[in-house]
């Protein structure tokens, strides 16, 4: 009975676990810390602690503490409980009661459930005992002007529970802890207060240290302590004092670095980070503040970690020091998977994830915990431990410990459960045999998961339910299940198969096994077995009783089996498989027996029942959206009765609240219906089909798409300043919506953008927005926006208010006032509004206006708060002291110390002077005034670049500073100058108060050092073939290091491998100025390599970058050579020849021109032989020649700038040909029988005459009688025929015959044989030419013996007649010593009564040429250029001229020129010196006389004098002669010669040489003189043309620079009116004040004079614009020798070169290039125009216009740097422009004869050799400067009018003449450009005038007499238009004076005609000044009448030859408007 009773309870024990298992197995969860105790926690003794600990999970975890060793912690009474919520509760305890192993030890917390155990983090629990403690203050003190370091000492024992709150500033100031300070005092985090910027001031303040015990909270305060400073003299070293080594901080919190430096003067702190590959520089930044030995970091990152290096410097030294910033990040700890679910035996693996901030952190040491016990290390590779062969053990749960070094612990839990495995039998029982009677226990023992649940069966049925029976059941540890079948007492009717079945839903395993009773057999009941159609079915007949023989099946009487589907297994149970319900329901009956025969019999019913099968849904889900309507059909398609249909919603009922009803339709169908489909419909609908066979189901999956809703809706917040704060936005949905934050960029209605992850701007998981560390940027309106895409989404808008409590910006500030003065004191408040303000003084006493009269208080609202002004008037020494300027509103409260300080500035150093200079540094040294060295905090060195050239109102530089402090001591290294350079220097003492005044400057000059720069902008331009002008710019000036003394200009061929250059040195600027050379003698069309270097007085420079340039191309320097040629035939040659020698070729060729001209001697060519051909071949065939005429022929190579040189003349010969008829033939009779016939042989006979042929024809009538040819040699020219019949006609005609053929016919001349003789001459009569001085034989033979008579002229001659004739008898007349005069017409006369007859000969004597007329068109100062005319060349071909000129006082050259040449230019010649030039011509009879001698003078004079403000520069002890200053006057200087010497009291003092042979330079300095000295200088230039000498006085400056006493300079005005001691200070103010007041009144008579003469300009304008458009245009240059005959007239203005120049009628006038007076250097001009074009030859016209047009405009100003190449002139020497070089003037001088015409050209010689531009005078003191207004005819009005606006600030440089357009009137070349102004005049000495000369040209209209009368009335009034030409104001029309010169006149007898000429031998040509005329024109005139009459109007035709030769020349030219000859003639004084 007990043992009944034990079993039954454990079987209802077993019972109820078995029941309950299933359910709760499925929601079982591990624990999990809902609220992990802290790390550590600390208490005292009066106030206790406690620990929480919670836990979640299923089942609900139980909470336990243990002890590190894993005892459990019990309760002791009094002293610590644990709470039932598992908080353990520390009490506060007597410090008697102080236990150690509870107070200070190591708590765990443990929370289990039956899943596991989870252990929490260590907790140090630490309980202090309060104790009275002290703390001092310890002071760091400094120097003035550095940092103080107060630092609060703590006892030791209470260290680490005391910190410090802040500090007093006594009385009453409270500072407080900040990053950044106030500027004065800073607080720092750890404790220490920072005072900066010590003060005397700061030594009488107190201050205290205020702290606060961590745990009691209680407050302790220091003793006050006083500030010490530290007094330093000198330069004392940084030292770092204090510095923290190291630093922890915990993420987004601030973190301070300190490190305090001290060293006199103060150091300079620099930060750096040596985090990356190298030290960076700290900057600061939004969060980083770099604040002297403060660094501060708000909101410090993992980033900001690493190692720090503070740097304190000063001009001591430096030192440095290393700190290290640790920033705590709080990392999470995470494994995963979270949960782990692996079949048994399977391998489980789990990862611990470390993570700071979603990023991974590195390896940490990690340890690995199962339900609460530390596993091996042997499981763990790393961060990831893994479990291999799992099984029940292993399940449960595990943790992942990571322990920082800091000794911080952070874990994380994860579960591992065991995945669903089928049961396994662990145990099972065996087959047993008993006796009736004994108890029997049957044991099962299974393991699965889920936990298998164990069944019992006894042959196929449940076991019986008796008594006898107990069944019981339980689980072990390990989770296996055993279970036990209990029979008490067994009897045989117990007897059968016991099968244990194990089974869950991974699976099911049974054991069966018999247990055989002995007794006779006996069947027990069989139930109703009900069978499933279409399965198996097994049925065991319940036998008992053993042994039994045999089982049988029956049924309707029948033994089974009957069916295939029926089987009896040898354990006798019945096997149908598959059932069937018709053919298998009924009753079966079982029967057994034994051996005995005994047998037993059972039947039972078995009911086939047929299980439901369902239709399927349609699809496996079901989306539907929120709203709709849904329906699910369940459909029974097969299944017994009854059915029973239920609904189930995710495995559960359906609920009737969630709006869902079923409608069942009949007994097979139901419908699922949902009205209004929600979110909570969402789930798996099943429909559950049951009937007692079998239960089905058929699953749906519904989901509801839901639109989002807010779960947590956002609000508006509010927060204060630099807290943080969490906006909360939660929403769900279906799907789940995605949270979007954005914030609004202006109102709340305007745009938004969209709110990202950011430092300090979180977005949670959840959809929360974590702002941090908030300030006034994050306020305004937040959206935030839900969105799944199911609707168009959710969104609320939310105001962030930012509460501020008020705020400073800036930090505090000290205010110094000099006494007496008004202190204004100025906070900016920020903050929420209202904000009161209140100032106090000294933390205290609230400053009122209304009870202190001297202050006042102004308040103003800003945009982000208040800012407040504190206004004390006449603040004294009482005044100083600290202000606080204190702010509140609603949100708090806040102030800021301003500082005042009231004292007076110290004085400024004296003595100041450079203890040492360098190129690059200069120490200098000083004295203070101020005694007391605590007046001077520190001393500010002030330096400038100085320039003494300019005033100080000038300077525009800033003075740099540098400082000199910490201490403040009297010298200073200043470095980083500027080599060569002048430094101003002053020194600024600065206290507390203020600055001093400046100290006295100091001038000092820096040591020079080698240039470190190479020139700029190098430039190498081509001007000619061999020649380059080089230039460039100097040196950047902080580059030059020195004054530049020079260039070396280096070149070399490009194409050369040499790497060398050649240098050539020119001499520099010292004022490093732009430089030029010109090189020259360079190959011709080479590309050269330039580099240039500048050199100082140290040494050169670097090389500049190298430039090339390719020289022009030039014409060919040689021929072509082998040239051959050969005659092809009568009329053509055929040349060859090969090109020049390839480095002779000098450009590109273009290709050749042969020039060929036949040799012939004919008297008067009509037409110039000379013919030319282009081509591009090696060869040429020449056709259409002469026939057999023997060629000259030449051959030239040309390139693009024109013909090369030409070959020597090659003689070739044409062949011959046929000649043409005879010239003439007469036939007359001789006798009655006979006829005499002559002829004239061929004119050209084309070859060589062999024989004539005489053809004779006899005639009758019109009938031919006979013909006869006869053939007579080629001397017979006449034939007698005799025989002949009488009254016969006879015709004849003659042939001439070469060896080629016979030529045509001569006329037919025909005569009848008459009795009677007529008398006729048979001689021919023409042109005969002989030489002068020969005999000519002149005939006249005739027939029928006449009377001869010879006439000349149609004067008889009678013998004797002419004392060089004779008269023959034959009748010809012979005339010897032939003369010119002896030419004539010749006639011969007979008659003999018969008939007469009359011949004539035209005598023409060749004679000598006569002189070629002469012109000089223009000179340079090397060169001349000529132009002449033949006269008569004496009936002869020129062959050729010679010319012939001298030098004066030279020997006489002569040169040889080709008889084409009309123009030559002399090269060569020596500068400014006098020259005869004269010309001879030669034909084949002699030689003419010499042309008039000309007396030229090239340009260029002996040097000028400088003015010596512009020549000397004196300074205290030397003096700079700047010699570029001295004019050369047009001729280089060759040297100078100096000399010095002091102005004493001894006359007889010696001069001191410096020089006597110093070359020319920019500059010399002599040094070695003393200061404040008066000296005189004598100094001599030296040029080709002479030497010029002048004396100087000067006084050099004081030794510090300044301006001398008045006494020397009075003395030196009294010795020496040329003084200059160079006060410039003085001087330029003065200068500008006079230059000022002299503009400004020239300015109101210009626009006075202006607006009087508009109306007359306009009307002379028009005027002489039509008068000018009406003349012929003729033009000619000389770029070419001769004219070609296809040159065209130019039809546009660009047609016309700029250096073009027009012919004139003869009567026209002479114009000139303007000059530029005074010390210029010449730049070579030259304007010509011409005659009318006469024949070639003698009368060979001017040389031709260049035929491209010019289309660039040129640069007018006067100063222009270059100019545009005329690319296409055609020689070498024209490539420079008229303007090419600044301030060079060409002079032209022209001399004429009596067929005058002038001419002129750009010169083809333009020499620069001195260079660079700079050293060339741009300005000079006297100007000539001329110019037109006059326009182009042939443009149209428009453009006439803007060129004539544009022009009008041309300068006559640059001209292009406007051609006339009548033939005779007189000409003025107008230069485009202007109208001309004004001559001037210089008076070189007493009795000499320097002028500008208009050269006179012929004019028929005016007499030489009249000329003379006309100038004596001019001399009468020369002294009035002297006085009116130098008076300076004198600015109309009226007071310009022109000059007229009056040549002294030559009377040339050739041929009785007088010559007009210029000669400067003999008396001084005559000079008047004459008022210029009213308009601007020449003037013509028949008489002489005063300039100021109007012309009159002439018909200008041309005279008669003759007339000319009795007329002279006489028209005057108005120097106003026509273009002066620069030739200066020297005039004696006019008379007054």
């Amino acid at each position: 009975m007990w043992i009944s009773s034990r079993f039954f309870v454990i079987f209802l024990l077993l019972h109820l676990d078995t029941t309950c298992s299933e359910p709760f197995e499925a929601h079982l969860r591990g624990p999990g810390f809902v609220m992990e105790p802290p790390g550590r926690v600390e208490f005292s003794n009066s106030s206790g602690g406690w620990l929480d600990c919670s836990a979640s999970g299923s089942p609900q975890p139980t909470v336990d503490w243990v002890h590190a060793d894993g005892s459990a912690v019990t309760e002791i009474h009094g002293v610590r409980r644990v709470l039932r919520n598992g908080t353990l509760v520390l009490m506060p305890f007597a410090a008697a009661a102080y236990h150690q192993d509870v107070h200070n030890t190591i708590y765990r917390c443990i929370a289990s459930n039956s899943v596991g155990r989870i252990v929490s983090r260590d907790v140090q629990v630490r309980a202090v005992v309060a104790q009275a403690y002290k703390v001092d203050v310890e002071v760091l003190s400094a120097a003035r002007g550095c940092t103080a370091i107060l630092r609060c000492v703590v006892p030791t024992f209470v260290k680490e529970l005391v910190r410090v709150v802040s500090w007093v500033h006594e009385p009453a100031i409270y500072i407080y802890p900040s990053l950044q300070g106030d500027g004065k005092f800073h607080l720092l985090p750890t404790g220490e207060l920072l005072i900066h910027n010590l003060q005397e001031s700061d030594e009488s303040q107190s201050f205290r240290c205020r702290s606060m015990h961590r745990l009691t909270r209680q407050v302790v305060v220091s003793s006050p302590t006083r500030l010490r400073i530290n007094s330093h003299r000198g330069i004392i070293s940084p030292s770092v004092v204090e510095h923290t080594a190291h630093v922890q901080v915990s993420q987004d919190e601030g973190a301070v670095l300190l490190c305090v430096a001290q060293g006199c003067p103060s150091p300079e702190y620099s930060w750096f980070t040596h985090n990356g590959a190298g030290p960076l520089p700290v900057l600061s930044g939004p969060r980083v503040r770099l604040l002297g030995p403060i660094l501060a970091i708000e909101a410090v990152t993992g980033e900001d970690s690493g190692v720090y290096k503070c740097t304190a410097g000063n001009v001591g030294g430096e030192a440095s020091a290393e700190l290290r910033l640790t920033v705590a990040t709080p990392i999470q700890v995470e494994i995963s998977p979270n949960v782990l679910s692996v079949h048994m035996g399977g391998t489980a693996e789990f990862r611990c994830l470390v993570t700071s901030n979603g990023s991974p952190v590195g390896m940490q040491n990690i340890l690995w915990y199962k339900d609460g016990r530390q596993l091996p290390s042997s499981g763990r590779v790393e961060d990831t431990l893994v479990v291999p062969r799992v099984s029940r053990e292993n399940r449960g749960m595990y943790q992942c410990v990571v322990r920082r070094p800091e000794g911080d612990t952070f874990q994380a839990t994860a579960e591992l459960q065991l995945g669903d495995a089928p049961p396994v039998l662990l145990y099972s029982f065996i087959e047993q045999t008993l006796q009736p009677g004994p108890a029997v226990s049957l044991k099962c023992s299974a393991a699965g998961n889920p936990t298998p649940q164990i069944s019992w069966t006894l042959d196929g049925f449940p076991l019986p339910s008796n008594g006898r029976f107990m069944i019981g059941q339980y689980i072990t540890v390990h989770g296996d299940v055993i279970s036990h079948v209990n029979i008490s007492h067994v009897m045989v009717e117990d007897g059968g198969e016991y099968a244990c079945i194990a089974e869950n839903r991974a699976g099911r395993v049974q054991h069966a096994a018999r247990l055989n009773i002995y007794g006779l057999p006996y069947i027990r009941l069989i139930p109703k077995v009900t069978a499933v159609s279409g399965e198996t079915l097994n049925l065991k007949c319940p036998v008992a009783g053993y042994p039994i023989e045999e089982i049988h099946w029956e049924r309707g009487g029948r033994e089974l089996p009957d069916d295939i589907r029926q089987r009896v297994q040898p354990d006798g149970s019945l096997t149908i498989s598959p059932v069937q319900k018709n053919s298998d329901s009924g009753v079966y009956t079982c029967w057994a027996r034994n051996k005995q025969g005994h047998s037993a019999r059972r039947s039972g019913e078995v009911t086939v029942i047929v299980p439901p099968k369902l239709s399927p849904f349609q699809t496996n889900i079901l989306q539907l959206n929120m709203g709709d309507r849904a329906s699910l059909t369940c459909s029974v398609v097969k299944g017994d009765l009854p059915l029973t249909i239920n609904w189930r919603k995710d495995g559960r009922p359906i609920d009737p609240t969630q709006h869902m009803s079923v409608k069942q339709v009949d007994q097979y169908n139901s419908i699922l219906v949902i009205e209004n489909l929600g979110s909570d419909h969402t789930g798996n609908y099943s429909c559950v089909v049951r009937n007692s066979a079998a239960e089905v189901e058929n699953s749906q999956a519904l989901l509801v798409n839901v639109p989002p809703r807010w779960i947590v809706e956002p609000v508006d917040a509010n927060v204060e300043r630099n807290r943080h704060i969490m906006l909360h936005c939660q929403a769900q949905g279906v799907p789940t919506p995605s949270i979007v934050w954005k914030k609004a960029t202006g109102s709340k209605s305007g745009e938004y953008e969209e709110v990202r992850e950011r430092p300090f701007t979180k977005l949670l998981g959840n959809g929360s927005l974590l702002l941090q560390h908030v300030k006034e940027d994050r306020e305004g309106f937040y959206l935030c926006q839900a969105n799944n895409g199911i609707g168009t989404g959710i969104g609320k808008v939310i105001q962030l208010k930012v509460n501020s409590s008020p705020y400073f910006s800036s930090t505090s500030r000290s205010v110094m006032v000099k006494k007496g003065d008004t202190a204004l004191l100025q906070c900016a408040v920020s903050g929420d509004k209202p904000i009161n303000i209140v100032w106090m003084r000294s933390g205290k006493n609230t400053l009122n206006p209304s009870t202190n009269y001297k202050i006042s208080v102004k308040q103003e609202a800003t945009p982000d708060g208040v800012s407040a002004e504190l206004q004390i008037r006449t603040v004294d020494a009482t005044d100083s002291g600290p202000y606080f300027c204190r702010a509140s509103n609603l949100y708090g409260n806040d102030q800021q110390l301003v500082q005042l300080q009231v004292q007076e500035p110290p004085l400024p150093p004296s003595v100041l002077e450079a203890a040492m200079i360098s190129s690059r540094s200069v120490n200098i040294k000083w004295q203070p005034k101020t005694l007391g060295t605590g007046d001077v905090t520190k001393y500010i060195v002030e330096f400038r670049e100085a320039d003494r050239s300019l005033p100080p109102a000038l300077f525009v530089e800033q003075w740099q500073q540098m400082e000199v402090k910490d201490p403040p001591h009297f010298n200073a290294m200043i470095e980083n100058l500027k080599p060569a350079t002048r430094y101003a220097f002053r020194v600024i003492a600065e206290g507390s108060a203020g600055r001093s005044a400046p100290s006295q400057e100091l001038v000092v000059r820096t040591e020079p050092q080698r240039p470190a720069g190479p020139p700029l902008s190098l430039s190498a331009r081509p001007l000619s073939s061999t020649e380059l002008l080089i230039s460039w710019v100097a040196p950047l000036p902080e580059l030059r290091h020195g004054d530049i003394q020079g260039y070396n200009v280096g070149y070399k061929l490009s194409s050369s491998g040499n790497t060398a250059y050649n240098f050539t040195s020119v001499s520099g600027d010292g004022d490093g100025g732009n430089g030029e050379l010109l090189l020259s003698g360079l190959a011709k069309f080479a590309r050269y390599t330039v580099v240039v270097q500048a050199f100082n007085q140290v040494g050169p420079g670097p090389l500049s970058e190298p430039t090339a340039a390719q020289t022009m191309e030039d014409v060919p320097s040689r021929p072509p050579e082998d040239v051959r040629c050969a005659a092809l035939s009568s009329q053509s040659l055929q040349v060859s020849w090969q090109p020049p020698p390839i480095y002779h070729t000098n450009g590109l060729l273009q290709g050749y021109k042969l020039i060929f001209e036949p040799i012939i001697d004919d008297i008067q060519p009509s037409k110039d032989e000379v013919e030319s051909r282009k081509t591009t071949a090696l060869t040429m065939v020449l056709t259409g020649l002469r026939k057999y005429t023997n060629y000259s022929i030449q051959v030239l190579a040309h390139t693009r700038m024109g013909d090369g040189a030409v070959s020597k003349p090659l003689f070739c010969h044409s062949e011959e040909d046929v000649p043409e008829a005879p010239a003439d033939i007469k036939v007359v009779s001789s006798s009655s029988q006979s006829l005499y016939i002559s002829w004239l042989p061929p004119t050209e006979p084309n070859g060589v005459i062999t024989k004539f042929s005489l053809y004779t024809r006899v005639v009758n009538g019109r009938e031919e009688l006979n013909n006869e040819k006869r053939s007579l040699p080629s001397q017979q020219a006449y034939y007698e025929a005799k025989g002949l019949h009488p009254h016969m006609e006879y015709q004849f005609w003659v042939t001439a015959s070469t060896r080629v053929g016979e030529g045509k016919s001569s006329r037919v001349s025909s005569q009848i044989t008459t009795n009677r003789v007529p008398a006729r001459i048979i001689s021919f009569g023409g042109a005969v030419v002989r030489p002068w001085r020969s005999t000519v034989t002149l005939p006249c033979t005739a027939v029928g013996k006449p009377k001869r008579e010879w006439f000349k002229s149609d004067v008889a001659l009678r013998q004797g007649g002419m004392h060089n004739s004779q008269l023959l008898d034959s009748g010809d007349l012979i005339i010897s010593s032939l003369q010119l005069a002896d030419g004539g017409n010749y006639s011969c006369q007979v008659d003999n009564g018969i008939g007469t007859d009359r011949l004539t000969h035209v005598l023409m004597v060749q004679v000598p040429p006569t002189a070629p007329t002469l012109y000089i068109t223009s000179a340079t100062s090397s060169s001349i250029l000529m132009h002449w005319k033949c006269g008569f060349t004496g009936n002869a071909p020129i062959t050729g001229y010679t010319l012939f000129y001298r030098r004066a006082n030279g020997n006489t050259d002569e040169m040889q020129l080709s008889r084409h040449a009309s123009s030559h230019e002399l090269k060569g010649l020596v500068c400014g010196s006098p020259y005869q030039i004269y010309l001879s011509a030669q034909n084949k009879v002699g030689t003419s006389p010499t042309s008039t001698i000309l007396h030229v003078r090239t340009q260029g004079h002996s040097p000028g004098h400088p003015a010596s403000t512009a020549l000397l520069a004196p300074n205290s002890t030397s003096l700079m002669v700047r010699l570029h200053s001295w004019p050369d006057n047009g001729c280089p200087l060759l040297y100078f010669v100096l000399q010095y010497r002091a102005v004493t009291d001894d006359p007889e003092s010696e001069w001191v040489l410096v020089s006597n042979a110093l070359k020319p330079q920019r500059r010399v300095v002599v040094n070695n003189l003393q200061p404040s000295t008066l000296y005189q200088l004598r100094m001599e230039a030296h040029n080709v043309a002479g030497l010029s000498q002048a004396d100087f006085s000067f006084v050099t400056l004081t030794k510090d620079g300044d301006p001398p006493p008045p006494e020397i300079i009075h003395r030196g005005h009294r010795g020496q009116t040329t003084v200059i001691f160079a006060n410039i200070n003085l001087l330029i103010p003065t200068i500008a004040a006079i230059s000022g007041m002299l503009c400004t009144i020239i300015m109101v008579i210009v626009c006075y004079r202006h607006k009087q003469s508009n109306i007359q300009k306009e009307s002379l304008e028009n005027r002489a614009n039509s008068e000018a458009a009406q003349r012929e245009r003729y033009y000619a240059t000389i770029h070419k020798v001769s004219m070609q005959n296809n040159d065209k007239i130019p039809e546009t203005s660009e047609d016309i070169s700029p250096y073009a120049t027009f012919q004139l009628s003869e009567a026209g006038g002479n114009m000139s290039q303007p000059h530029h007076g005074g010390p210029a250097n010449t730049l070579l001009h030259s304007f010509m125009y011409h005659e009318r074009a006469l024949a070639e030859g003698c009368s060979s016209p001017p040389p031709a216009a260049s035929k491209n047009r010019r289309r660039h405009s040129r640069k007018t100003e006067p100063e222009s740097e270059e100019s545009e190449s005329d690319q296409d002139q055609l020689t070498s020497s024209r490539t420079e422009s008229s303007n090419q070089h600044e301030g060079k003037i060409k002079h032209s001088i022209i001399y004429h004869g009596a067929q005058s015409s002038t001419s002129s050209d750009l010169s083809p010689m333009s020499e620069q050799k001195s260079l660079p531009r700079r050293g060339r005078s741009r300005y000079h003191h006297q100007q000539y400067q001329f110019s037109t207004n006059t326009t182009p005819r042939h443009h149209n009005s428009n453009k006439m009018n803007n060129n004539t606006t544009s022009n009008t600030n041309t300068t006559a440089t640059n001209t292009t003449a406007t051609p006339s357009t009548s033939s005779n009137s007189n000409k003025i070349l107008s230069p485009r450009g202007g109208n001309l102004k004004s001559i001037s005049s210089t008076f070189k000495s007493q009795d000499s005038i320097q002028c500008h000369i208009p050269t006179l040209v012929k004019s028929p209209s005016i007499s030489t007499q009249q000329q003379k009368q006309f100038h004596k009335q001019q001399l009468q009034s020369s002294s009035n238009s002297q006085h009116s030409s130098s008076n300076p104001n004198s600015s109309s029309l009226k007071q310009q004076q022109p000059l007229l010169i009056t040549p002294k006149l030559h009377q040339l007898e050739a041929n009785g005609q007088e010559l007009l000429g210029l000669d400067g031998i003999g008396n001084s040509p005559l000079v008047a000044c004459m008022p210029p005329s009213s308009q601007f024109r020449p003037i013509p005139h028949k008489s002489i009448m005063p300039a100021h009459e109007p012309p009159h109007h002439h018909n200008h035709q041309q005279p008669h030859p003759q007339q000319q030769q009795q007329q002279h020349p006489g028209t005057l030219l108005n120097p106003s408007t026509a273009m002066l000859s620069s030739k200066f003639f020297t005039a004696p004084t006019l008379p007054k």
